[in-house]
């Protein structure tokens, strides 16, 4: 069963365009703004966008300033390269825990997910491809992880996942799912797949391989 990204309340919705924003650089490193003037950009109460701003600068990404507004500060790579790794930590600790748990259940779930992403790979080389078949893609990615994780029973695991993939906009970078990279990341994910319940040594090289392939087509 698919496990969709959870829906976004106001709050969220301000804290993503505010983050594309400041990663995309349409907000540059030491740009000044307000929490007024981004309400009203944003069509929103200034309450939702307030609770934006101070998530933000807790991750570092802001600083708010008392009496003069929101300073903008680096949008390092680094953030974004540490969630990924946070995602690719947390899939090798649940394949971990499920094969001492259940390997049979992962078995299967590793044979169904494989056949699933083949049909959709299969439907985006058709002449006329599915529109949407990139987001498809990235969905289907954030419920391979999300599945895996329900095999472990751990609830937290499943708050973290689907918090850092809100936090990297996961459906939306579809780069490594458009030419050149379509091929490589299919294979890539393929191979992923099929690894879930092979030696630990084969298992953490392919898990490297897809992380590789994602910060090469993120950051």
């Amino acid at each position: 069963m698919d496990l969709p990204i959870p829906c976004r309340s106001l709050r969220d919705e301000a804290y993503h365009i505010i983050y594309e924003q400041i990663i995309g650089g349409e907000l540059p490193k030491g740009t000044v703004t307000s929490e007024v003037q981004l309400s009203r950009q944003l069509d929103m109460s200034r309450t939702p966008v307030r609770a934006a701003l101070q998530q933000l600068e807790n991750e570092g990404f802001l600083r708010i300033i008392p009496k003069h507004g929101v300073l903008v500060l680096d949008s390092s790579a680094q953030r974004i390269g540490d969630l990924l790794e946070l995602l690719t930590a947390l899939l090798l600790f649940a394949v971990t825990s499920v094969r001492l748990r259940d390997e049979e259940a992962l078995g299967e779930l590793s044979r169904r997910l494989v056949s699933e992403l083949e049909s959709l790979l299969a439907a985006g080389d058709e002449p006329a491809p599915e529109v949407g078949g990139e987001l498809a893609l990235c969905q289907f990615e954030y419920n391979f992880v999300s599945r895996v994780i329900a095999l472990s029973h751990n609830q937290e695991m499943q708050q973290t996942l689907a918090n850092s993939a809100s936090r990297l906009l996961w459906t939306g970078n579809k780069k490594r799912w458009v030419a050149p990279y379509r091929l490589e990341m299919g294979d890539t994910l393929n191979t992923l797949l099929s690894r879930l319940t092979s030696d630990t040594d084969s298992f953490i090289e392919a898990l490297n391989r897809y992380l590789h392939m994602l910060k090469k087509t993120w950051i």
